[in-house]
């Protein structure tokens, strides 16, 4: 190439890196790396990051979305030649997936991220938003009702130790493109901005029209005063919540009254249960109201609310792994109140009839079930019970009438591949059916 990207790196550095937050004793010596896409703003990241560190410290990531036919690979050629002339790792991966839904993408680009992140052992993932994609983004999360309105932040930190950096965040994309322009520094574009198929890019298209609403008031700047405020707001408030969670199975708010308060402390105490917002809403109500209620939140767990004291309850326990053929006591507790009773004995035709009279009680063959596991029921199980068409488990339980209720209390017992062998009440898997005069005779009761 004719252009020196290490000449290129000395220029951005020297016209806006004085205006960049990089905190570099907040990354030490740790390893930091770069996502570039190809686009200016990624451009501008790489080449004032390079700049600024030791190249042998930098890996530059790049996604391939393969959405564009040849566009997305030129873009990976152009970044990778960035890095080579940089002097800098690169590591890149190309997706083979039609769909161009842009959670889908987003997903997958971050889990390639996460991915490298780990191999080389970086705590720090550096990505190139800018001044105008924190407009765009609070304007988004308005139109939403989100309570997260200052974003994206600075520095994003995560439970697992890594962080997400966003030097750029000051700069505007217009002061970006004038400085490449002007040094004639080359960048990739991406012809998926032009449609209407993505959010960001409709609202993109409309901003620009602020300008002659708002006249000389320069609202971009005030966006982000707005931002810095909001932020400073949400960092107070989610400092005061966090301080509430020091139980990871019950919340206890009675004397807190601040409604931002208490929506930050259950959003903080639920972090690892993702819920729709008309499930967290009922819930944030209900303490609000200082009022009682038990609210599902998963298959196998509800929130029991007794006048601002929250506590999550365990609905139907999770069952455990034991080999059958070690197991010397005969009667297994399950967690539920039951248990389940185990011998060989000898077999004839006649205690099929037995089995078909007890659903409690089945016959199996012992060498075809190996080890058995014992798990609670999933959503999408299926088997082929004995000379029957596989079904569904929740068409099998709704064919017995099985009380929803119960069908979570009811164990689910596979062989050591997974495949379902018995559920109580329901027929056993036609894999397993007795073939000599032995069988393992298998009663679940109650205790």
């Amino acid at each position: 190439m004719e252009h020196s990207w290490r000449t290129f790196a000395r220029t951005v550095n020297g016209e806006i890196g004085q205006r960049l937050e990089f905190l570099p004793d907040f990354f030490g010596d740790k390893k930091l790396c770069i996502t570039c896409s190809g686009g200016v703003d990624s451009v501008c990241l790489s080449l004032v990051t390079a700049a600024r560190f030791p190249v042998g410290r930098l890996a530059i990531l790049h996604y391939n979305h393969n959405t564009r036919d040849q566009e997305t690979d030129g873009d990976e050629i152009f970044v990778r030649q960035l890095a080579d002339d940089l002097g800098i790792d690169f590591f890149s991966e190309k997706r083979f997936n039609g769909t161009t839904a842009e959670e889908v993408l987003r997903k997958a680009r971050y889990d390639f991220f996460s991915r490298m992140m780990a191999k080389l052992g970086s705590p720090y993932l550096l990505l190139a938003h800018q001044a105008d994609d924190v407009i765009e983004t609070m304007l988004m999360r308005l139109a939403r009702g989100s309570t997260e309105i200052a974003a994206p932040k600075y520095c994003q930190s995560f439970a697992d130790g890594t962080y997400r950096i966003r030097p750029l965040i000051h700069i505007f994309k217009e002061e970006i493109i004038d400085l490449f322009v002007k040094n004639q520094i080359p960048w990739r574009e991406d012809s998926s901005n032009c449609g209407d198929e993505y959010l960001r890019n409709r609202l993109r298209r409309l901003l620009p029209k602020w300008d002659s609403i708002f006249g000389e008031r320069n609202w971009k700047r005030g966006f982000l005063l707005a931002h810095r405020y909001l932020d400073e707001d949400a960092f107070c408030l989610q400092q005061m919540a966090e301080a509430l969670c020091t139980d990871s199975q019950k919340l206890d708010l009675q004397n807190v009254s601040q409604t931002a308060i208490i929506r930050r402390a259950i959003q903080f105490w639920l972090r690892d249960c993702p819920l729709p917002r008309p499930c967290f809403e009922q819930i944030l109500d209900t303490v609000i109201r200082n009022d009682s209620a038990k609210i599902n939140i998963h298959a196998q767990t509800f929130i029991e609310i007794d006048r601002k004291i929250l506590s999550k309850r365990t609905k139907y326990p999770c069952f455990f792994k034991i080999d059958f053929q070690n197991w010397q006591s005969g009667t297994l507790y399950l967690p539920t109140g039951y248990k389940l009773t185990r011998a060989i004995v000898p077999f004839s035709p006649r205690d099929l009839l037995t089995e078909e009279l007890n659903s409690s009680v089945v016959y199996v063959n012992n060498e075809k079930c190996g080890r058995i596991s014992i798990r609670t029921w999933y959503h999408g199980d299926r088997y082929r019970p004995i000379n029957a068409p596989t079904k569904s488990l929740k068409k099998l339980f709704s064919e017995k009438k099985i009380p929803a209720d119960q069908r979570h209390q009811l164990p689910v017992l596979c062989d050591e591949k997974g495949a379902i062998i018995w559920v109580p009440h329901l027929p056993p898997a036609d894999f397993v059916k007795v073939q000599n005069n032995f069988a393992l005779k298998i009663t679940f009761s109650s205790t």
